[in-house]
């Protein structure tokens, strides 16, 4: 089992008593989201069945903090303003933004090859695969036809050696965008190692949490355990992931084995994900964990970077890198989860701006099915997240839009 080596630096508050409401601040003018938030965890079911909390960063100040109901419900352990939430598929961004900072810094180009930086990656036709392809989730390698289980996925360092065996995907259904829960992250926090030195976890701390005060952590550590919420699944939430059945012919029910089964992301037991062991394994592609806090602000410190004027000192990405970052590279209908997805050149995913174009309009960030969902919106300097323990089938940003809406008129 491959665990987390990083000893933590940031301060952990003490347990707080058991509470039921809203609590947090909100600075003036955000009175609307607090009530919407607040109906929004009401919708969610009992305080004691599920926790949520929401922040939202206007350059640079946090102008909405608020937290609701139980990080742990069998424990009954309330949530916190520094209750740390799985991320699962919203960790995507956030491994993205560590490959750019890399790239930033001169220590690789997202066009090179894979290979270039790992070269056993190059055997069974995957010599031209490239950085940008593996973030895009377009480099026809979005599972592995090895059998897998739960304990196969903590340990980064086997997963890397069995994607250099592996070929690319011959299915004609991966010749666009074709997300895999998993090995997109294995492949980049490989290369990362290669060529950092460093391991995915120790780098991100080093390099960005910590120099920052982010509280967002690949793999946690021991005193972490008691500030982490456990996940739970709603009646529907599963159901939104392919799963192979009598009605699919063997073609499908082989390529969705191999991507959404090998082993399955969200198992019918979602205390997988709860687990001490599974806590402390870094899991590239799902298994970054932060607070709402240290979310909103790693978006609002990107959103104010994209805008920042060419040649200002940025306080993580340069604006040449946020603009080819955030350049349209790739869109296309998940041929597998049903739902168009559309991404920059550097792997983030870029969003719709809906019926807030003054606020949203380049926005990028994360959002989906599950407990997570933040943004970084440039045109307003603001970063915003959304976290919920129990996992829904439903899109994760209706709370984000009641934001938007504010930030358009304060």
């Amino acid at each position: 089992m491959t665990t987390s080596l990083v000893r933590q630096v940031l301060p952990r508050p003490r347990s707080r008593a058991r509470t039921t409401g809203v609590h947090g601040t909100t600075a003036p003018g955000f009175a609307s989201v607090r009530h919407y938030f607040a109906q929004a965890c009401r919708d969610a079911g009992p305080p004691g069945a599920q926790g949520a909390a929401l922040a939202v960063v206007r350059d640079g100040e946090l102008v909405v903090d608020l937290w609701h109901g139980a990080a742990d419900p069998d424990a009954w352990t309330p949530w916190t303003g520094d209750t740390l939430q799985p991320v699962l598929t919203g960790s995507h961004g956030i491994l993205a933004t560590a490959v750019l900072l890399l790239a930033d810094m001169g220590a690789l180009e997202l066009d090179r090859p894979v290979a270039d930086y790992w070269p056993e990656f190059a055997v069974r036709g995957k010599d031209a695969v490239t950085l940008r392809d593996v973030l895009t989730f377009t480099a026809r390698l979005p599972g592995i036809a090895a059998r897998l289980d739960q304990r196969d996925v903590e340990n980064p360092r086997m997963m890397a050696a069995l994607l250099e065996l592996h070929s690319p995907e011959e299915d004609p259904r991966a010749g666009g965008v074709l997300h895999g829960p998993w090995t997109a992250g294995w492949i980049a926090a490989e290369v990362i190692r290669r060529v950092d030195g460093r391991d995915l976890d120790l780098f991100f701390l080093e390099e960005i949490a910590g120099p920052l005060g982010l509280d967002v952590h690949f793999g946690l550590v021991p005193d972490q355990l008691p500030q982490t919420a456990r996940i739970s699944y709603d009646a529907g939430f599963r159901a939104r992931f392919p799963a192979p059945s009598g009605g699919l012919d063997d073609s499908e029910a082989e390529l969705v084995g191999r991507v959404w089964n090998n082993p399955a992301p969200f198992p019918a037991d979602p205390g997988v994900w709860s687990e001490t062991r599974r806590r402390y394994a870094v899991v590239p592609s799902l298994g970054a964990y932060a607070s709402a806090r240290g979310l909103a602000r790693l978006q609002g410190i990107l959103a104010a970077d994209a805008v920042r004027a060419p040649g200002d000192e940025p306080l993580l990405l340069s604006r040449r890198t946020l603009d080819q970052a955030r350049s349209f590279w790739a869109e296309g209908l998940d041929p597998l989860l049903g739902g168009i997805s559309a991404y920059g050149e550097g792997g983030f995913q870029l969003l719709d701006e809906g019926i807030n174009p003054a606020v949203c309009s380049g926005a990028f960030g994360h959002q989906g099915p599950g407990s997570v969902a933040y943004q970084a919106w440039p045109q307003a300097g603001a970063g915003a997240a959304w976290v919920c323990n129990r996992l829904t089938a439903g899109p994760g940003a209706g709370v984000l839009d009641e934001v938007a809406r504010t930030l358009r008129t304060v």
